[in-house]
């Protein structure tokens, strides 16, 4: 796998992987590449014994991903043969020779934290709430005008209104920008603000895409389990001119992300775009706005 960055940490922990990729002769060096600290600890033959024992679950190596946390530590994501998902760490001494002072491997998701929420809702154990919340989702292409009727719908309500840009724009500080699966990550994070709200008693609108029908069904499931009425507003402009001027022109403020967005890419999603099933709200935001944001206050309303 080609490494995009590079330093002592990086170095090391190459070294490392090398040993878990069970390469031949590997470990020869352990007693100059282990600082003295860690030897005394850990003696050089016990950790290369313990590293070719590990490599029976790795080798050959398949990294996911590759991170510098800063200049002595370094990251790697690898894939067992079972297909779970590990971390190994590296750090090193700040002066030359780098020397390893620790490394160590871990679940991606250690063993004693709780899994991640589930796709289906129906058997979650939420608390008993009685509750008139409400989950609101406002969906549709980037530039299609869901964010501005989402947070005018928050201002009426006075429902608080969680949108994905936000979210992710606030990563970008810490890599998020790199991160593999970026989407899947907001799906996440917009589902636990969600559920937050709603076993609280309290409503919640998203905004984001939601182009994947299973998100669409989660966040329905979601909402029955806790006992909150679900409505969706899914938002089309069937104006390609000013859909696009939307877009390009758009500048939202939002830290860590961008303003404009690509006309082509929006296009192709568009197309791929799949109906909702179920009560949502179709509204046509090359339409006048008041005559929009009225026909969405009669859908939540009625």
């Amino acid at each position: 796998m080609q490494r995009f960055i590079t330093g002592p940490a990086v170095a090391r922990l190459e070294w490392v992987l090398d040993g878990l990729d069970g390469e031949r002769g590997w470990g020869e060096d352990a007693a100059e590449v282990l600082a003295p600290g860690f030897a005394e600890a850990v003696p050089p033959e016990q950790y290369v014994k313990i590293t070719r024992r590990r490599a029976m679950d790795y080798s050959p190596v398949v990294v996911l991903g590759f991170d510098l946390v800063n200049d002595t530590t370094a990251r790697a994501r690898l894939r067992r043969h079972d297909g779970t998902v590990d971390v190994v760490s590296c750090t090193v001494e700040s002066a030359s020779p780098h020397r390893i002072v620790h490394t160590y491997v871990t679940g991606l998701v250690p063993d004693d934290l709780t899994p991640r929420l589930p796709a289906d809702f129906a058997r979650h154990d939420v608390p008993d709430t009685a509750t008139d919340a409400r989950l609101i989702v406002f969906s549709g292409v980037p530039g299609s005008g869901k964010s501005t009727l989402a947070d005018a719908t928050g201002r009426e309500l006075g429902i608080p209104v969680f949108a994905a840009d936000w979210l992710l724009g606030a990563l970008t500080p810490f890599g998020g920008r790199h991160f593999e699966s970026p989407l899947s990550i907001a799906e996440e994070l917009l589902t636990t603000l969600a559920l937050r709200q709603l076993v609280a008693g309290q409503s919640a609108i998203l905004d984001y895409p939601a182009e994947r029908v299973a998100t669409r069904e989660r966040w329905r499931s979601l909402a029955s389990r806790t006992g909150a009425d679900f409505r969706a507003v899914v938002c089309i402009c069937s104006n390609p001119t000013t859909h696009r001027q939307r877009l390009e022109t758009r500048t939202r403020g939002i830290p860590g992300w961008h303003d404009a967005g690509h006309w082509a890419n929006v296009q192709q999603r568009q197309t791929a775009f799949p109906g909702w099933a179920g009560a949502a709200l179709a509204v046509d935001t090359a339409q006048p706005r008041e005559m929009v944001f009225a026909a969405v206050m009669r859908h939540l309303t009625e």
